[in-house]
């Protein structure tokens, strides 16, 4: 009997590798058939043999160099997409033609991953829409002038770890996990509205939170690569993208702000939550199936903007120190210019309107963005058939990716690609994609709303970490990137030394 059992099994196992194979080798020819060049598929893996072996940006980058062509053609397993290196066909996708691609490719199931599925990263057309007009007004100019004021505190607790923990002792500082343990505190006031201390204690709620939510090791890699390439895979094993355990801290979170502002009779909408739970008190949330549907909203939302604020931000605060240690002319122009904003404002530290002024600072962290690019492609997914080219229509439902690596390492736009040269950006603000060849914060009606935030709070820690000290390297100028991060992240957390001023 059990014989038996086991050999339908295999016969049906058997069966449906049979099919899949017959189907996807039908399936890759779909781009030789519409004369696009494409990237030769791997039986079953398509063009995803890198899986874990290597990091998604270094894949977008070697693409770049492998294809000079405005577009071409790659295999998600047996899935054809798109990929765009021309900065004219971007913002075709982006801008132009939006309506034809409103959504990402990345998703997740609703009913069993809510966090996932409804946060404004993923949440598809018309709600993201409605999700965002509710969010923004939470990032306005006067918002982020109060915020700076805790970015800059939680700054000068960044300099004191590392006097205590680095400078006395001598000891090389791992720029990763330094900044995740600022970013997260910096999160914590801006989600939830508490004041915590990651970088004193070296734990937090919030901490906590991000600590499972992106602990890059294989599986968790894989889970992450799942939702960005291969979202039915993901969806149909259950997986959640922000990782069970996280959905779990944000929940318990998220109900224990909520049970003390209802205890204290807090009404203020200073931060997210409060603002969310205002918006919804006026019904100005999708009330898709009541208080429930509201409620994990909301939760969405904190949870993506924890994941959003930290990750992205704390990598390109790392790069930008990086880059400065390597290069001591630009470190020592931009502690002169951040001594004179000192020096003509009065003040101990640059508030929100003194740091803007500070365009040197600006140009460092813009450069960075371009040579280091956070998320090395933005994903949009076709929802009608179009002609995005005279010769190329695209079918609804095809995946397309802009490669964000290939626009910004592009040497008609950009001479000597590989160096890092903030001068580039001289006078640039933070409105500028100079002619949609600068784009690390996406572009079009789906850019990442928290730029600003995160400019800022890159310009808060790099203006104080370098007004006190002088930035050392600790090995040579290389970088290898971590193979389980769909986003750029140094593979060691990347390390330099300071040095008092």
């Amino acid at each position: 009997m059990i014989a038996s059992i086991i050999q339908l099994f295999l016969v049906f196992i058997l069966s449906c590798l049979t099919l899949f194979y017959f189907f996807s080798r039908s399936n890759y020819g779909y781009w030789k058939k519409r004369g696009v060049p494409y990237d030769q598929p791997k039986l079953f893996f398509g063009s995803l043999s890198f899986l874990m072996r290597t990091s998604a940006w270094d894949v977008f980058y070697d693409l770049s160099k492998k294809y000079k062509t405005d577009y071409f053609g790659i295999f998600l397993s047996w899935k054809p997409a798109l990929v765009i290196n021309s900065k004219e066909l971007a913002k075709k996708v982006l801008v132009k033609e939006y309506d034809s691609y409103q959504d990402r490719f990345i998703s997740s199931g609703a009913e069993d991953d809510p966090l996932g599925a409804l946060n404004l990263f993923t949440i598809k057309s018309p709600q993201w829409m409605q999700i965002r007009q509710e969010i923004t007004p939470t990032l306005t100019s006067m918002r982020l002038k109060a915020i700076t004021e805790v970015m800059n505190s939680n700054s000068t607790e960044v300099v004191n770890r590392i006097q205590k923990d680095h400078v006395d002792s001598n000891k090389p500082v791992d720029l990763k996990n330094l900044f995740s343990l600022y970013t997260s505190d910096t999160i914590a006031y801006n989600v939830f509205g508490i004041r915590v201390s990651s970088l004193k204690e070296l734990t937090s709620p919030v901490l906590s939170i991000t600590r499972y939510m992106i602990r890059w090791n294989f599986w968790r890699g894989l889970e992450f690569t799942l939702f960005f390439l291969l979202p039915a895979v993901a969806k149909f094993f259950r997986l959640k993208l922000l990782s069970h355990t996280a959905n779990e801290y944000i929940k318990k979170l998220y109900h224990e702000v909520v049970a003390e502002r209802e205890k204290t009779g807090q009404t203020d909408d200073k931060d997210l939550v409060s603002h969310l739970l205002k918006s919804n008190a006026n019904s100005k949330l999708p009330a898709e199936s009541g208080s429930q549907y509201a409620e994990k909203l909301m939760m969405a939302q904190a949870g993506f903007f924890i994941l959003g604020a930290m990750e992205t931000s704390s990598t390109t605060m790392s790069y930008t120190l990086y880059e400065l240690a390597h290069h001591p002319d630009e470190q020592e122009k931009l502690y002169e210019e951040l001594s004179a904003a000192l020096n003509e404002s009065g003040k101990d530290v640059l508030d929100y309107d003194d740091l803007l002024k500070v365009k040197y600072l600006t140009a460092c962290i813009h450069e960075t963005l371009r040579l280091h690019p956070p998320v090395p492609h933005l994903d949009r997914v076709c929802n009608k058939k179009c002609q995005l080219t005279d010769e190329l229509t695209i079918e609804a439902g095809t995946p397309v990716f802009v490669n964000v690596v290939s626009i910004h390492y592009n040497e008609h736009y950009y001479p000597d690609p590989e160096q890092w040269r903030p001068e580039r950006f001289n006078n640039s603000t933070d409105t500028d994609n100079h002619d949609f060849t600068f784009i690390p914060f996406g572009d079009g009606p789906r850019f990442c709303i928290g730029k600003r935030y995160a400019m800022m709070q890159i310009r808060a820690v790099i203006a104080q970490i370098i007004k006190k000290y002088r930035i050392k390297p600790d090995g040579p100028h290389t970088w290898q990137t971590d193979p389980y991060s769909v986003f750029l992240r140094p593979k060691h957390g990347g390390r330099v030394k300071f040095i008092p001023r």
